[in-house]
């Protein structure tokens, strides 16, 4: 595969360029330079993590078994301060991802577009918000006893027209490595996986005919007693109003625009102290009202123009 970390090692870490791949970044000391293109900036911290850091014997055994140089490596993920130094380095970088567990040396590939590296390392080990799998793993297993690496940067700011480059290299490394914590087989997409048999069983009893129903007839003609009612009404009534002070009241004043609606032959259709207010009175979205002012031609709903009350029409 063109551009791998195989191939790189194969080729002394020197791409040789020709005259149809001159645009083709080229990767110096691990990291990407592209004095010519300023597509993007890259972190300008130096990675202490790289050739420096000294891997324990579990890492170095499985880096050496799959043959990968990895661009990036940290251990000890429950350190706040290798955490930070992830953040800083991986700032603004794009690429694939790897996520290893030295106790039972199983291991999750992704992809992140730009800027998104940390996100998803944080979301996978911190938050536990990523893969299901691996929120059960570090879970039982401790942040500690889990390695990430980077192991390939994409070149360029990843965008919808390149994103499919991305998960091609992704899917690259899914095919060649094989990580038992990916569900999927294809990166980027479910197509392709198949359930076993007793998840099917289990999808099927749990939205079967008799649990439908059952779930649709569970409020279906209840009544609320007196008593019930009663409470939901004191509860109501004994929400607490928020008391602005004046100062906070003068503040959204300030920050309120007062804008005029226009028909479309440029008579007035209304004025008003702002956007809330407008939103009110003609049945419209304050979202929509916004990106509508943003416009040039500040259409609204094919039915008005409207401008802010300051702004020459």
């Amino acid at each position: 595969y063109q551009y791998s970390p195989k191939w790189f090692k194969y080729n002394n870490n020197k791409i040789k360029v020709n005259n149809n791949s001159s645009n083709f970044p080229i990767f110096k000391n691990k990291k990407l330079n592209l004095p010519l293109y300023q597509k993007r900036q890259y972190s300008t911290a130096y990675a202490s993590s790289l050739n420096t850091v000294k891997h324990s014997e579990v890492i170095n055994n499985f880096l050496q078994e799959k043959n990968l140089d990895p661009v990036y490596s940290y251990e000890n993920l429950h350190l706040e301060s290798i955490q930070e130094l992830i953040k800083q380095e991986t700032q603004g970088l794009s690429g694939v991802y790897l996520i290893f567990n030295k106790i039972t040396l199983d291991y999750y590939i992704g992809s992140a577009s730009t800027n998104r590296l940390f996100v998803r390392f944080s979301n996978h080990l911190i938050h536990l918000s990523g893969s299901k799998i691996i929120k059960l793993a570090v879970r039982k297993y401790k942040l500690k006893n889990f390695a990430f690496f980077i192991l390939e940067l994409f070149p360029d700011i990843v965008t919808k027209e390149n994103n499919k480059q991305l998960l091609d290299l992704e899917d690259f490394y899914l095919k060649s490595l094989l990580p038992n914590y990916n569900i999927l087989t294809e990166a980027g997409s479910s197509f392709g996986y198949k359930h076993t048999e007793l998840d099917r069983i289990k999808m099927k009893s749990n939205y079967s005919l008799e649990r439908r129903l059952k779930i649709g007839n569970f409020n279906k003609g209840k009544m609320l007693t007196e008593e019930t009612k009663e409470m939901i009404r004191q509860k109501a009534l004994n929400r607490t109003k928020i008391n602005y002070s004046e100062e906070a009241l003068l503040n959204m004043k300030n920050k309120s625009k007062p804008i005029i609606l226009y028909n479309l032959d440029y008579t007035v259709y209304g004025e008003y102290f702002s956007i809330t207010e407008a939103s009110k009175a003609i049945n419209c979205s304050v979202k929509t009202i916004n990106r509508a002012l943003k416009t040039e031609k500040k259409f609204l709903k094919r039915r008005w123009i409207i401008k802010e009350l300051n702004t020459p029409t």
